[in-house]
């Protein structure tokens, strides 16, 4: 008897061994329940800085206006993840303030341009499973000097550093309930799914190519997969001074992915316009984010 799919499971490569475990379902195909993700506590570090909008516009796909010509660079670090069993990793995370126009739809948000990560388990399921454009690099943890007000830190690839953030004089601030948030681009976050198609030298095209997003569909107040903060731990700072170096890479230090990195270190930093730290916790449930969809385009 020959191998089966199950219908509204999630597979990933190697199929032929069963259903994935990940983010969003236990190996048996079931997704996680709320009582058994626990509480996932997260640090996010973001600093906003004008930039060149020619520079901008010429990276957005097809449907998307910029709102503004600033680039938000957040370094981040989860911790206390269900699905890897207690464990953690960080993030780099850059995106634009957009709007984009569906078929039936128009929505507000910042667009991912990459995402780097330091596990390759996160990698895989979020770039299959969700359209996250995401790449590995070592992150090291991430934590808050309270004593000098300071923190910092570094993402490296083929021990090449090809990047670098600082912020100094982090001072907390109080938060009325209702304005918790994470932190970047208000609307919540867009992504540019793309696949490619197999062919002999390229010629396959794209098997993907599509909009995903966690906005509320048309009609909807908001989308079940909205992280509330509601009594959960939520804590923020604002820094006097903050900011980010990009170094660019050779062909020789990262192989695969020096253009993707020369591509954000070549967009002109014009003036900073903030440097913003927040800690917090969430379900780890919803920091899975299990409700994106794809936003139809005209």
């Amino acid at each position: 008897m020959s191998f089966e799919f199950k219908p509204n499971v999630r597979y990933r490569m190697p199929v032929m061994f069963g259903p994935a475990p990940g983010p969003r379902q236990k190996g048996n195909g079931v997704p996680w329940g709320a009582d058994e993700s626990g509480t996932a506590n997260v640090q996010w570090a973001t600093i906003a800085y004008r930039s060149d909008p020619a520079r901008l516009e010429a990276l957005l796909p097809p449907g998307f206006t910029l709102t503004e010509p600033v680039v938000h660079v957040t370094l981040g670090f989860f911790r206390d993840l269900y699905w890897l069993a207690g464990r953690g990793y960080g993030i780099v995370n850059v995106e634009l303030p957009v709007v984009c126009t569906g078929r039936d739809q128009r929505i507000e948000g910042g667009l991912c341009l990459v995402l780097w990560e330091g596990r390759p388990d996160a990698i895989t399921t979020g770039r299959e499973e969700l359209g996250f454009p995401k790449l590995y690099a070592d992150i090291p943890d991430v934590r808050l000097d309270a004593d000098s007000g300071r923190i910092g830190g570094r993402a490296s690839w083929f021990e090449h550093t090809f990047f670098e953030m600082q912020m100094q004089g982090l001072k907390e601030v109080e938060v009325a309930p209702q304005d918790r948030r994470l932190l970047g681009p208000k609307g919540g976050p867009i992504f540019y799914k793309y696949m490619p198609r197999t062919g002999p030298f390229g010629s396959g095209g794209c098997d993907v190519s599509y909009v995903t997003c966690p906005h509320p569909l048309p009609g909807e107040e908001r989308s079940p997969q909205t992280i509330t903060f509601g009594q959960a731990r939520y804590r923020k700072w604002r820094a006097t001074s903050g900011s980010v170096q990009w170094h660019r890479a050779t062909f020789e230090q990262l192989p695969t992915t020096y253009h993707v990195v020369n591509g954000v270190a070549d967009l002109p930093i014009v003036e900073y316009l903030s440097a913003e730290m927040i800690d917090f916790s969430a379900p780890g449930i919803a920091v899975a984010t299990n409700g994106l969809r794809v936003l139809e385009m005209t």
